[in-house]
């Protein structure tokens, strides 16, 4: 090989090259070797550090995410328990409603009959006495006496039960 010989000639060049680098690689060793170890150490230990801490952050996030869905399932269960309460104490206070309203209704209803039903009854006696007074007073005039007691009652009775025949059949009409 024509590079080697010519060893003899640059034999000391080569020593000198040799101590020169093992000088330089001494001081680099002893002084700036260690710092820029320490420095990738720590770099190394940070971004672990932060790798770790980003692992924790996801997993507390995914717990955080789980415990919140678990929390928005309860929130709309009992949304909609407060919903079907709310509904079903509205049908209950609307057949409430309901139940009294008829209730009312029936109370007039009977009320308004037995109104009808005293006003018919007082009608009626009125209607008695005035027929029997005018029975008595015209058989009186058309026969030109009195009549006694037995005579008059059958009069004002027959009397009676034409009229209210008479007013019934209108009624019906």
């Amino acid at each position: 090989m024509p590079q080697f010989e010519q060893v003899s000639v640059f034999g000391s060049l080569i020593f000198w090259s040799l101590v020169s680098f093992g000088l330089l690689f001494f001081v680099l060793k002893k002084f700036a070797f260690p710092p820029i170890l320490n420095a990738l150490d720590e770099r190394e230990k940070k971004i672990r550090g932060d790798i770790e801490d980003s692992e924790r952050i996801k997993e507390e996030a995914q717990t955080i995410k789980v415990e919140l869905e678990e929390t928005l399932k309860a929130a709309h269960g009992k949304a909609e328990t407060i919903v079907q309460l709310a509904q079903d104490e509205a049908k209950k206070v609307l057949e409430k409603n309901l139940q009294e309203t008829e209730a009312k209704v029936r109370q007039v209803q009977k009320d308004a009959e037995q109104e009808i039903q005293s006003s018919r009854n007082k009608l009626l006696q009125e209607v008695r006495s005035y027929t029997a007074a005018l029975t008595i007073a015209s058989t009186e005039k058309f026969l030109k006496k009195a009549l006694d007691d037995a005579d008059k009652k059958k009069l004002v009775e027959e009397s009676i039960e034409q009229v209210i025949e008479e007013l019934e059949k209108r009624q019906n009409n």
